[in-house]
């Protein structure tokens, strides 16, 4: 019979969860993945009163999800299974299709960015579609608060909060990779993309929207350098030279 929890160790499970959501995305995030946030809780009880273990989990973009399945997708950790990437159709609002790894209540992240790039690949062959069991629901809470310990921050004061802790990790991530793109893109040829008089402005408007929640001078560059191409060739030259130069002088050191 599961045992209730005080809302301090529901609280401090669902933050460890979470640090460990963050620990997995950081995995998906560095293999490329479009990851787009995480979630955690304590133990609760859903809308029936069912009493329900530890959870957390993590999501990505519209188009990762349409290209699994063309409705809901998402990687879930379940506090008595472990991992599990499911599906949703968009007609069938029932879970479907899900894949467990088998690796384990905690495995190491980088096996679950392995899990994630093979059900990438062959969704019907990773993993297994049999839900596993590690532990019983409910039970033995201290042993699983040890366990998810390692996953904790090595800066707490600072990221105390797991949301925090993959927010900024997700700004780096997504800077580094502009970065890069600007960096290599300084020997690549042009190319044709055609785009309406409206969707460019939309896309500036975007650009100028992101550079005001996060101040970055990669962002002020881009727009730049997208306003100055919109019909002045010679500008559009020089500015996309100084956004390549700008690039690469806040290109972090090895």
């Amino acid at each position: 019979m599961a045992s209730e929890t005080s809302p301090q160790m529901s609280a401090e499970l669902s933050g460890r969860a979470g640090h460990y959501a963050v620990a997995v995305a950081e995995c998906l995030l560095e293999a490329g993945l479009p990851v787009t946030g995480i979630q955690s809780c304590g133990p609760w009880h859903d809308a029936d009163g069912e009493y329900l273990d530890v959870e957390a989990g993590i999501s990505f973009t519209q188009a990762f999800q349409d290209r699994h399945g063309g409705g809901d997708c998402g990687l879930h950790w379940a506090g008595t299974s472990g991992w599990w990437l499911y599906g949703c159709g968009q007609e069938d609002r029932y879970l479907s299709g899900s894949r467990w790894p088998g690796a384990g209540l905690l495995p190491k992240p980088e096996l679950v960015a392995e899990f994630v790039d093979a059900f990438c690949l062959d969704p019907a062959g990773s993993g297994s579609s049999e839900q596993p069991s590690y532990r019983q629901q409910g039970q033995d809470f201290p042993t699983l608060l040890d366990a998810l310990a390692p996953y904790l921050p090595a800066q707490p004061f600072l990221f105390e909060d797991p949301q925090i802790r993959f927010a900024d990790l997700h700004r780096r991530v997504y800077d580094n990779r502009v970065r890069q793109a600007l960096i290599s893109s300084a020997s690549a040829p042009l190319t044709h993309l055609h785009l309406r008089q409206g969707e460019l402005t939309a896309l500036l408007h975007l650009l100028e929207y992101a550079e005001s929640t996060n101040p970055s001078t990669l962002t002020r560059l881009l727009a730049a350098d997208l306003r100055a191409r919109a019909g002045r060739p010679p500008d559009a030259a020089e500015t996309h030279q100084s956004a390549l130069q700008e690039a690469n002088h806040h290109r972090p050191t090895p």
